[in-house]
């Protein structure tokens, strides 16, 4: 009886060992958050929603996207315990991964605010630099960059930013299930594709801007904007990754 108790007690502080105990790769801190950006849009975190995550982040991470990289990595971070994979293959954070995930998705999005706010860096070049960033930030730098910038709720992209007290606004819809002839206000834009942020910045559209959803036309591929009263097209395959809320 008392080998029985001993194993259980060794299993109960197993599974509850602390973020400090556990020496997160680069790589993993990765593959935590994009299975937190996976699971933020609403998706099943799938080996093929991870992998198209994981191949948005910016080639300077140097990160593998194979098969063998990618299944060797998950088997490691599950004997790290910080995810579960089930019987049908669906990928999920455990406690402790993720709260350390949050902590990198919250480097990154204050990175992502301090370089915009401060530095005047260009929306399309936030990215590679706030993933550079995430994996460097201590404790300390990353509470005086919160007190500097007044502890804000999003990033330059409208994401919010875990443990601000952040709350999303009511009647929040994607760009593609947004009403034809609707008033809306931008409410979040997606970071990780340089060329998309460029046009997005060209035409306003921008967290904060009030735009009219003239045609959302699946059969056609495209949705018809007007923004500061010029008219923007965007593709319909990114229609999904564009959110916006009732103006008003």
């Amino acid at each position: 009886m008392a080998d029985d108790s001993n194993t259980k007690s060794k299993k109960t502080s197993s599974k509850r060992r602390s973020q400090s105990e556990i020496r997160l790769t680069q790589a993993m801190e990765n593959y935590l958050l994009s299975i937190y950006l996976v699971e933020e849009q609403g998706l099943r975190v799938t080996n093929s929603n991870l992998v198209a995550q994981l191949r948005r982040v910016p080639e300077t991470e140097n990160l593998g996207t194979s098969l063998p990289s990618v299944s060797g990595m998950l088997r490691r971070m599950e004997r790290e315990q910080l995810i579960r994979i089930s019987e049908s293959r669906d990928i999920g954070l455990t406690v402790t991964g993720k709260a350390l995930a949050e902590r990198i998705i919250r480097r990154h999005r204050l990175a992502a605010r301090m370089i915009v706010d401060m530095l005047g860096v260009q929306l399309w070049d936030v990215n590679a630099q706030a993933h550079m960033l995430e994996h460097a930030l201590s404790d300390e730098i990353e509470q005086r960059i919160k007190d500097r910038l007044d502890d804000p709720k999003t990033d330059p992209f409208g994401q919010p930013i875990p443990g601000s007290g952040y709350r999303q606004s009511r009647n929040v819809v994607t760009l593609d299930q947004a009403p034809n002839g609707s008033e809306m206000v931008i409410d979040r834009i997606p970071e990780d594709d340089e060329e998309l942020v460029k046009y997005l910045v060209e035409t306003g559209v921008l967290p904060g801007v009030r735009v009219t959803v003239d045609d959302v036309a699946p059969y056609r591929g495209v949705v018809a904007l007007t923004v500061n009263g010029k008219a923007a097209v965007l593709g319909y395959g990114v229609a999904n990754r564009i959110m916006l809320r009732p103006a008003g």
